[in-house]
């Protein structure tokens, strides 16, 4: 069975951080791991259009040189005005059934992860994975609650 990270985000703009946690999720799973950037987030307003936000993330996934990396256009193609996490993890839960699928979110959005649209639906089809960060005390309880695996990374260098 393979292994799968979905790592959605607006990704505005993809930064070393963003790579070195992939790349840490992919070692640590031995994963292929798919960069879904947001059309519109429900909770984040971008500086960047979406097609510059692609622009940069195809640019830096390609500098990167990584196979284990590619980009789903799930979310950039929908129809939806705004897209739900609950619903591009259901689309790839269909699509890739063969495989073991995970989420990563970073320390920022742990605390805020029970107020996402059906969580408990998120965490039926894919394992959540967080990275950590100094200045953000994530609550223990969510990290129960959704039993939220930590991904170390820290040794991979700075974040941004």
């Amino acid at each position: 069975m393979e292994n799968v990270v979905l790592f959605g985000g607006t990704f505005d703009p993809i930064h070393n951080g963003h790579l070195r946690i992939a790349r840490a999720a992919s070692m640590f799973l031995n994963a292929d791991v798919i960069f879904v950037p947001a059309k519109n987030h429900p909770n984040k307003e971008t500086i960047a259009s979406p097609e510059q936000r692609l622009s940069m993330l195809r640019f830096a996934l390609k500098a990167d040189g990584s196979s284990s990396f590619s980009i789903s256009l799930f979310e950039m193609k929908s129809k939806e005005q705004v897209n739900y996490w609950v619903d591009t993890v259901s689309y790839f839960a269909a699509k890739c059934k063969h495989a073991k699928l995970y989420f990563l979110i970073g320390a920022d959005e742990v605390n805020a992860f029970p107020s996402w649209k059906d969580p408990e639906r998120i965490c039926s089809l894919a394992t959540p994975l967080y990275v950590s960060r100094p200045d953000v005390k994530i609550e223990d309880e969510v990290l129960r609650r959704f039993r939220m695996t930590r991904l170390c990374y820290e040794t991979s260098g700075e974040v941004s």
